[in-house]
This record gives structure tokens, C-alpha cells and sequence, in this order.
């Protein structure tokens, strides 16, 4: 049989034989393989994916089969707004008035783990990746520029990285919150650039205080940055270092 389907034997032989637990190796080495499975695209814990590819228009599909298709707001459409991505298209954002709202879809909530990853491209220190929850402290979950670098917040408290991005170079960001019954930013958040894992500069005083997320506000993409984003994914699951390494190599982003 082909490789393709040969691996993907493997994976599901590995699950009779040794159980759930063990097939985590396997799967990241077949995302990373040559010509792989593509696991990670197929995962169905990734509850959300933003390719960005169109060119026109002011709808954003979301690649991850649970049609939760993204609006463009603000005046931003493909028409105008479509640039060349890490992988095929992207999306320039003004820093204004620009974003995309992810109607309906509540994003990760309460303690659950989670993953956000993104391609971004920009000059400015200041704006949004990814953001939901509700508007209180402690609720939202908020992947943003803190201090000129990039971080995640809970509406209180702050943890973010050491090196900046913002050189108008294609940069890739994740930031993954393990699987734990009070999960906090000091224990459990790790933040990653590039592929791997970011030194942290900074932690706010409230950083033992449990992330429970909200459920009220849209997941929305992009609020207050200037520069280009790509292929935004949110898993509810905590992805492992070697997922994330594997979403910026190569391989993985050409198909």
C-alpha cells in the first residue's frame, strides 16, 4: 500500500495494541514525515482553522470541518486585504477597525486545555491574535502584544515572551495551556516562537490565579493589529512540543 496509508495503519494498529496513551509519539512522527498524514490538519481537536486564502469577498473559511467560517469587519475584504502568506494567502489588517469575527463560536472554555497557533507578519508591537471569553477579569482568553511582546492575558495577570517579532518578518507564534484542573499561567502556559519554546520576560503578580474562560464574546481574529496574519488554528487540546515544531517546518506548511 501507499506510504500515506501505510502510516496511517500504523497509527490505528498502535491504538489496539498499546492503548490511547502511546500513539501521541507516532502521530507527531507522522505529521513531521515526508509527505506525511498531516495529522495535525485532521486532528479533531482543532476546532478551528483560518487559512486565509481567498481573494475576495469578506468570508473566511474555516479549514477544520466545523464550519466555523469567519466574517471580515471594519471594511477589510479579500478584495483588498489579501497578500502573499507563509502558506498561500494572507490577511493584512490595518490596525484600526479591521478584524475578523468568528460568529457563533464561543472559542476554549472554563480551565479546558488548549492551543492557539498563527503565522504573523508585522512592523507594530501593539494588537491582537486571537481573543474570546467574557469581558471580566480572569475570563477572556487573549493571545496579544503585552509591553511590545507577544503574550497571552486572562483579563488579569499577563505572561509573555522575551524576544520580539515585530520586525516585519513572517514569525510563528503558539502559546498552549496544559491539560490541569486550575490551570494558571505560571504552572501550566507555554509560550513558543518560531517553533519553540519562548523564554519568558515577564509574569504578572496574578499569574497563580486559575484561567477560567468565559463564554459570551465571538472568538475574534486580528482587533487592533497592523500587519498580516496566516493560518490561525485553535485546538481544544494541548498540543506537544513536537506538534508545534511541526507546524512551522517546511514540509508541513508547502501542501
Amino acid at each position: 500500500m501507499g506510504s500515506r496509508l501505510f502510516r496511517l495503519f500504523l497509527v490505528v494498529l498502535t491504538v489496539g495494541l498499546v492503548g490511547v496513551g502511546a500513539v501521541s509519539g507516532l502521530a507527531e512522527a507522522v505529521a513531521a514525515g515526508d509527505g506525511g498524514a498531516r495529522v495535525l490538519d485532521t486532528d479533531p481537536n482543532l476546532a478551528g482553522w483560518w487559512q486565509f486564502d481567498e481573494v475576495s469577498g469578506i468570508a473566511a473559511a474555516d479549514s477544520s470541518g466545523y464550519g466555523r467560517d469567519g466574517v471580515l469587519k471594519g471594511g477589510l475584504s479579500f478584495d483588498k486585504g489579501s497578500v502573499a502568506g507563509r502558506a498561500g494567502g494572507a490577511l493584512l489588517l490595518d490596525g484600526k477597525d479591521d478584524l475578523v469575527e468568528i460568529t457563533g463560536y464561543k472559542g476554549v472554555g472554563g480551565s479546558a486545555a488548549r492551543t492557539i497557533a498563527a503565522w504573523i507578519k508585522t512592523k507594530s508591537s501593539s494588537g491582537e491574535i486571537v481573543s474570546w471569553g467574557t469581558d471580566d477579569f480572569g475570563q477572556m482568553w487573549t493571545m496579544t502584544f503585552i509591553r511590545r511582546y507577544m503574550g497571552v492575558t486572562p483579563n488579569g495577570g499577563y505572561f509573555y515572551m522575551k524576544d520580539a517579532i515585530s520586525d516585519e518578518q513572517w514569525h510563528h507564534v503558539a502559546a498552549v495551556v496544559a491539560e490541569a484542573e486550575w490551570p494558571n499561567l505560571h504552572d501550566d502556559v507555554t509560550l513558543y516562537k518560531d517553533g519553540v519554546i519562548a523564554e519568558i520576560h515577564d509574569i504578572g503578580l496574578l499569574d497563580l490565579w486559575p484561567i477560567v474562560t468565559g463564554s459570551d464574546l465571538d472568538v475574534r481574529i486580528g482587533m487592533g493589529l497592523r500587519g498580516a496574519i496566516d493560518d490561525i488554528r485553535i485546538y481544544d487540546r494541548a498540543l506537544t512540543k513536537e506538534e508545534v515544531l511541526a507546524l512551522t517546518s517546511e514540509k508541513y506548511i508547502s501542501n
